[in-house]
């Protein structure tokens, strides 16, 4: 019987409590926010305790505007979007089919804005929070769309008002100040072509649109009951 050198020993030893100790910690228990319909999935506490924070907001916001079905979400914040067509400038997205909604962790975030600024912003924990409700405010419109037609457009307008909505004063004001394009004239100007080619300035034209009196949760309702589709679909 071969004897396995001390130093060796040690070695794999030492080894298998990395293993242990990193799946500890990338595996953490999955946590209920205040609302009971999402559970968040993350290494770090302090990201579920944010997480459950910007969501319990979305829900909140979203129910005055009439969405107000019970939605169920998991949503899993990690280090590396999988599957994504384009990776390097996506901090999230939401699976229609499973839904699943992944979001990259705060020091990701954080990682991936040095190399890719969004919307020429300092990155801090808020917009981290930001790109959270976003992708939370998919979730629950897709759930309330009647009609299988409204596509990329109309999930897009209500994540990015929403977004842009619960930000802070501070931030929104940034934001809007940098990117100072006037908002949709009307809904034929609100397409996913215009989407794919600026997401940036789709967002803050939708979100000058939407706060427009005549807009509002009015226009929610209008696309979640198909009195008006998207992307130039009839």
């Amino acid at each position: 019987m071969t004897k396995i050198p001390f130093i060796s020993f040690m070695l794999v030893l030492w080894c298998v409590l990395v293993v242990i100790l990193w799946y500890g910690s990338a595996f953490a228990e999955p946590v209920k926010c205040a609302n009971g319909n999402v559970t968040v999935y993350a290494a770090k506490k302090c990201d579920i305790a944010h997480a459950c924070l910007a969501i319990d907001k979305t829900y909140a916001f979203l129910r005055t505007a009439g969405l107000n079905k019970p939605v169920s979400i998991d949503l899993h914040i990690v280090s590396k979007l999988m599957g994504h067509a384009d990776p390097e400038v996506c901090l999230g997205h939401y699976n229609t089919r499973t839904r699943k909604t992944h979001i990259l962790s705060y020091g990701a975030c954080k990682c991936r804005f040095i190399k890719n600024s969004f919307w020429g912003l300092t990155f801090n924990r808020e917009l981290h929070n930001s790109f959270i409700i976003h992708e939370v405010a998919h979730a629950i419109a897709e759930a309330h769309f009647e009609l299988e037609t409204q596509g990329l457009a109309a999930g897009e307008y209500i994540a990015y008002t929403t977004q842009i909505a619960l930000m802070s004063d501070r931030l929104r004001e940034d934001l809007l100040t940098k990117i100072s394009n006037g908002g949709f004239e009307n809904h034929q100007e609100i397409t996913s072509t215009f989407h794919d080619l600026s997401p940036s300035t789709f967002a803050v034209k939708a979100y000058r649109h939407f706060r427009r009196k005549e807009n509002g949760s009015m226009f929610y309702q209008k696309l979640i009951h198909g009195e008006v589709i998207l992307n130039g679909e009839e």
